[in-house]
């Protein structure tokens, strides 16, 4: 008999049970999902502007020697 009551102590009880299958479809779900949208669409930016920089640079030719730099002295290492 104690090992039985000691056994239904360990379990959690109906209302824990419910609790936190309410928590997980109430809060856990939505915010997974809010994770989900977020990460494919940080994805999906990255893809773009990644496409739009390899055209720039295809398109734009080569940059000119000085690199858009102005008064500043190149010193070149042997």
């Amino acid at each position: 008999m104690a090992q039985a009551f000691q056994a239904a102590q360990g379990q959690p009880n109906w209302v824990v049970r419910i609790v936190v299958l309410t928590f997980l479809l109430v809060i856990g779900i939505p915010i997974l999902l809010l994770l989900l949208v977020a990460g494919l669409a940080a994805a999906m930016v990255f893809m773009v502007l990644s496409t739009i920089n390899w055209i720039m640079v295809r398109l734009g030719g080569s940059t000119p020697k000085d690199d858009g730099r102005r008064n500043v002295r190149v010193i070149k290492r042997d």
